[in-house]
């Protein structure tokens, strides 16, 4: 690997070239906390990704014990579906603590999101049984994860999505030690109710509400509960509606969208009761299929090569989505080749007119046939009866109902 010169990092505030004796290379990701970089262990031949803490954290003590908490926990909890740690330190030549975790050459479930909008339900499914086994295995150590969201789900060239992050991971019972208060902790759209009145309070149910949240988005391109603020977010939680999954993709099957939806109840009562009894709905569904391979991370963590790239099955668009497809599995290559000649011009704009008479004929025929099925009853399109945005996102999940009482 050839080093490409010092890095600078607006956060960081000046120009990198090694920390703790690990060669940056190349800026990976970025956050109000830390900065990661691609780096190179010399001693070990090997690449690993050394998360740097932001200088304007660095002299506080809350955000500093989170930091080497997650240093501590990523080597302690070894899962083949968590980011594993390797090692952590303060260098003194250039006064920053890092923490150094293995290299996953993939993206985040975020990026994607961004990238191709909504998932395939069978790579949602197979991320969402992954992320299970991973939450199963931190609960039976008796931690809680509290900050299941798609930045922090990374997908390994392997197939496997792996969880990463444990820097707001508590232990169950322990003192609080994270915050020197007790608000919420975590991100809003994800986080459960009773996590956002008080993280002290947390126990498994709670990390599976935030990964319910998760596929809710990856399925549908949406979170389910929206809001501009977090407090608008956490008023629609504690309303206890949200639309249903299959009303914002009426692709997904009632039996994973039941699945999915019993994880967003306000009680935790209502839920499944453990990350393994999650794990077994969704597996139980079949519909996992394995997730999409993109190499290298090292391109912006975008397929390079027609044979990696995801097809449109793989990562639909979602209907508000700009973003597009990488030009491999799109868009023919530049060369004379490919370029239409004048007679095949010529015929496609020749047809053109008759194109658009066979569509009117088609479309008037489908339309008489349905007005003569209903009985000449107005056919409405969808969502044309008056109704609100605010109705609309505040609608009842109607898939279940659950009273513990």
């Amino acid at each position: 690997m050839a080093d490409s010169g010092p890095i600078r990092s607006d956060s960081l505030g000046d120009e990198l070239r090694e920390v703790g004796g690990y060669r940056l290379l190349r800026s990976i990701g970025q956050g109000g906390m830390s900065h990661v970089f691609l780096s190179y262990d010399v001693a070990a031949q090997s690449s690993v990704a050394v998360k740097v803490l932001a200088d304007h954290l660095a002299h506080s003590r809350e955000f500093v014990g989170r930091f080497y908490r997650e240093a501590r926990l990523s080597r302690l909890l070894a899962h083949p579906n968590l980011v594993r740690g390797l090692g952590a330190g303060l260098d003194p030549k250039v006064g920053k603590h890092y923490v150094v975790l293995e290299f996953i050459d993939g993206p985040t479930a975020q990026h994607l999101l961004g990238e191709y909008g909504r998932f395939s339900i069978g790579s949602a499914v197979r991320i969402g049984i992954d992320i299970a086994q991973a939450l199963a295995f931190l609960h039976s150590r008796q931690y809680v994860h509290r900050d299941v969201k798609p930045d922090n789900i990374l997908l390994h060239p392997d197939g496997l999505a792996k969880l990463a992050d444990l820097g707001l991971a508590k232990r169950l019972n322990d003192e609080p030690q994270i915050t020197s208060t007790h608000h919420g902790v975590g991100t809003s759209y994800y986080m459960a109710y009773e996590q956002a009145l008080n993280a002290d309070l947390v126990d498994g149910r709670s990390d599976l509400f935030a990964l319910g949240a998760t596929l809710y988005h990856l399925l549908t391109g949406e979170v389910p509960f929206p809001g501009a603020t977090h407090e608008e977010v956490i008023r629609e939680k504690e309303a206890n509606t949200f639309l249903s999954m299959r009303e914002r993709n009426p692709d997904i099957p009632h039996t994973l969208a039941t699945v999915i939806e019993t994880t967003l109840a306000r009680d935790p009562r209502c839920r499944f009761q453990t990350a393994a009894e999650l794990a077994s709905a969704l597996e139980a569904t079949n519909l996992a299929t394995s997730i999409p391979h993109f190499t290298p991370a090292s391109h912006s963590s975008r397929p390079t090569t027609a044979l990696d790239a995801p097809t449109r099955a793989d990562f639909p668009l979602s209907l508000n989505s700009t973003s597009s497809l990488p030009a491999s599995s799109e868009t023919p290559s530049s060369g004379p080749a490919n370029e239409p000649t004048a007679k095949s011009s010529r015929q496609a704009v020749s047809w053109f007119p008759v194109r658009i008479g066979l569509g009117i004929l088609a479309v008037a025929t489908i339309s008489l046939g349905l007005v003569a099925m209903l009985g000449w009853r107005p056919i409405l399109v969808p969502g044309a009866k008056a109704r609100s945005v605010d109705e609309v996102e505040k609608a009842p999940n109607s898939i279940r109902t659950c009273d513990p009482q």
